[in-house]
């Protein structure tokens, strides 16, 4: 039964929802469905306070990933060796350009790499080795024409290439820092030696030196 708070009268329950003789709703005030409502109202806050405590979690754990990422990254400096690896293929493709045009013998090829686009090609290591082994195949038969014409000034010109091209290797950092070949090497010391013994057989000593200087 069920007491009607307005008339007092009792009523059976699960009969109506209303009192049958006043009209007045009829409230269950019976412990068990006051328990009930109860736990339902503290399970609902439960479940809303949760949501805010996962989603904090959640960020607070992907910030940490983050941090542990980026601490690696600097730890292993893995963007500088990325930088490095980078210039270094870079390097490389300038390197077999070269290559494969002085191979090749084409030398109009090579010649626009080493003259057209150095600043590009510049930053190979090996491109004084091709730009050497360019000045021998152009300037030796340039400064023999010369020679039999006596024009003093081109030759002049050329073996202040040759011969300032050679004075590089001078200083021991240059093949510390570029690429080399023997074989490369020893034509332009033979070429610059008979090219200097020329210019002073030609009484070009004083005009030969001054540009070595």
């Amino acid at each position: 039964m069920r007491i009607c708070p307005g008339c007092g009268a009792g009523v059976p329950d699960g009969g109506t929802a209303f009192c049958p003789y006043c009209g007045r709703e009829l409230i269950d005030l019976s412990r068990e469905k006051t328990d009930k409502k109860i736990r339902a109202v503290k399970r609902a806050q439960s479940e809303t306070t949760a949501v805010p405590k996962k989603l904090g979690l959640v960020v607070a754990v992907t910030l940490l990933l983050l941090f542990l990422l980026l601490a690696l990254v600097i730890f292993l400096d893995i963007p500088e060796k990325m930088r490095d690896a980078k210039m270094e293929s870079g390097m490389d493709r300038l390197s077999r350009d070269m290559q494969t045009a002085y191979e090749k013998e084409d030398w109009d090829r090579l010649e626009k790499y080493l003259i057209d686009e150095c600043e590009v090609y510049l930053d190979s290591p090996d491109y004084f080795l091709y730009r050497t082994a360019w000045f021998l195949h152009t300037y030796p038969s340039l400064f023999d024409e010369a020679y039999q014409a006596h024009d003093t000034e081109e030759m002049l010109f050329i073996y202040e290439i040759m011969a300032g091209d050679y004075d590089m290797r001078a200083d021991d950092f240059f093949f510390s820092v570029y690429g080399t070949d023997e074989e490369v090497e020893a034509a332009l010391a033979r070429e610059v030696e008979r090219e200097t013994a020329i210019m002073a057989e030609e009484g070009l000593e004083d005009e030969m030196y001054k540009l070595r200087r």
